[in-house]
């Protein structure tokens, strides 16, 4: 693994110094919405045909999906731990390029779940040394 996290960091930084934010936010996005599993977002498929609206969808995907979180009308993915198999065991911090795979794998989730665009917004990471990840996710009314 030790060669897997020296390629990572090496790809992160010549993202970081090569491309442009924007740029380097849309490759990791399109990495992260390939990781999810299909089978997963069919089950919050599954939880919105159940639903008879996005508050109730989101409801049912809660109790489906610990990591989802709400507060009000505040709609947030938080991670105890990093769960990306590349660096979960990554030595020391990364650069917040990598987490926009995060924010793609999230954003895969609820626009196909929801039938539409949403927002997801990288808050916290623990690659970049905070206790935990939290993604605020805009769903549009």
């Amino acid at each position: 693994m030790k060669h897997v996290h020296k390629w990572i960091g090496t790809l992160v930084d010549r993202l970081d110094t090569d491309l442009d934010e924007g740029t380097r936010a849309r490759v990791l996005e399109a990495c992260g919405r390939t990781c999810i599993p299909r089978s997963f977002v069919n089950k919050a498929k599954k939880c919105r045909d159940q639903a008879k609206d996005t508050d109730e969808f989101l409801d049912k995907l809660g109790k489906m999906w610990s990591h989802l979180h709400r507060t009000g009308d505040d709609v947030y993915v938080i991670y105890e731990k990093c769960y990306c198999p590349l660096v979960k065991d990554y030595p020391g911090e990364l650069s917040s390029t990598w987490c926009n795979c995060s924010r793609g794998w999230a954003k895969e989730l609820f626009e196909a779940a929801l039938e539409g665009p949403v927002d997801v917004e990288l808050l916290q990471s623990i690659r970049q040394g905070d206790e935990v990840c939290k993604l605020a996710v805009h769903i549009p009314e």
